[in-house]
């Protein structure tokens, strides 16, 4: 067979270096994948399907898995702005925090903002963010990626968030038409108002969605020059799952478009639609039997506790730290930090996250691990970082003296 192309399946930017490749039975192909984790922390995975030539579909497909670990911590790099009134502009400094020992600096930008001007301030420890007069009137929500000096992490993804408005103010963005069944319309209407008091001049309304839909502009009720009804109207729905796009909105008296994002989700004709609430109410109001009691009783008695898996000792001489998890639910790994003080700066000593040892997450782990980097006759300070699925990282112990011997 010809192996065409390799396609991800997500809206990831992922550089692929293959070109077609003919395959005899009982042979294997290589493509090489080169991954772009801009804002990614902790656990990922990126799916690929693989055409070949004279099938419409895949005929196959794979997953790449790993754990994306960071220097600039993610905690703060969201940033939610809210309603921006342009005429008012706004500024921010956001700071980042680095991990304990690691030195990084911001130095350029990489992709720039649609909103905001960008500065970096504090020797690149901070990134200061001036809102623009001439930014797109809408709602964003977007990635700002800015380099640093660090080839462990080269790009660090700022994501901000908000709604920039200008003189036209929409009644509500996005505009949400909630579960639609198959073969189902439905239409709404957006409310435009000139805050300014002007009259409100509408030029061409465009609608960008995978699915067709229907807009008219009226007058609104009472009338009021400063004033627009937008009505927008969804056809029969004909698709399954998340549908939408946005509104491009002309604004001919400010040369300006309005953007208003718009939603639905599709659902099959006979779709059941259940509270969770409301089941986990019943089931709470439900009665158990005496048998089921006793049952449930017998079972934690004669249960036998499950042995933690243990870590084997390492070889070396230098200080052995040991420690134990009872419960590892949501757990990957763990970080080992030291200093020669007990109050700092620490830095991490162990190359990699230590992955959590493959054993029953509820049982726990015993874990052994030697700093073969001691000098013999030195005191240091050690504590351990619990590292998240999700990234996030959680200090476990506090610092403990060990004298290397």
């Amino acid at each position: 067979m010809l192996i065409e192309r390799i396609v991800p399946r997500g809206t990831e930017k992922v550089t692929i270096g293959f070109t077609p490749s003919q395959v005899n039975a009982g042979e294997s192909f290589v493509a090489e994948l080169d991954f772009s984790l801009t804002e990614e922390v902790g656990r990922v995975a990126h799916y690929f399907d693989v055409f070949v030539k004279g099938q419409p579909g895949p005929i196959d497909g794979f997953v790449v898995r790993g754990f994306a670990d960071w220097l600039v911590s993610p905690d703060g790099l969201g940033i939610d702005f809210n309603t921006i009134k342009l005429a008012q502009p706004i500024e921010k400094v956001i700071p980042i925090d680095v991990r304990p020992g690691a030195t990084l600096h911001l130095v350029g930008v990489e992709k720039p903002s649609a909103y905001f001007d960008v500065k970096i301030v504090r020797n690149g420890g901070a990134l200061e963010l001036h809102s623009r007069a001439d930014a797109p009137w809408s709602s964003f929500d977007e990635k700002l990626l800015i380099r640093t000096d660090n080839p462990l992490q080269p790009i660090v993804a700022f994501r901000l968030k908000g709604q920039a408005r200008g003189s036209v103010v929409p009644s509500s963005d996005p505009l949400d038409f909630g579960l639609l069944r198959e073969g189902q319309a439905a239409e709404m209407m957006l409310v435009l108002n000139d805050v300014t008091g002007k009259p409100l001049n509408i030029g061409k309304v465009v609608a960008k969605s995978r699915m067709k839909v229907f807009t008219s502009v009226n007058d609104c009720v009472p009338k009021n020059e400063s004033c627009k009804n937008v009505k927008v109207a969804y056809p029969p729905m004909n698709l399954l799952g998340t549908t939408g796009g946005t509104l491009e909105i002309e604004l001919p008296s400010y040369k300006q478009n309005l953007v208003v994002r718009f939603g639905a989700i599709g659902i099959g004709k006979n779709t059941q639609i259940r509270s969770l609430e409301e089941d986990f109410k019943a089931a709470q109001e439900e009665s158990k039997s005496i048998s089921s009691v006793l049952q449930s009783s017998v079972t934690k008695t004669t249960e036998k506790a499950k042995a933690p898996a243990t870590m084997s000792t390492p070889d070396g001489t230098g200080p052995l730290l040991k420690w134990q998890v009872t419960n590892e639910y949501d757990i990957y790994g763990y970080e080992i930090y030291r200093s020669v003080a007990e109050t700092g700066p620490y830095s991490r000593v162990n190359d990699k996250i230590l992955e959590r040892l493959d054993g029953d997450p509820e049982a726990g782990s015993i874990y052994q691990w030697r700093d073969s980097s001691a000098e013999s006759g030195n005191t240091y300070w050690y504590y351990i970082n619990i590292v998240y699925n999700k990234g996030r990282k959680q200090q476990f112990t506090s610092p403990q003296k060990i004298v290397a011997k």
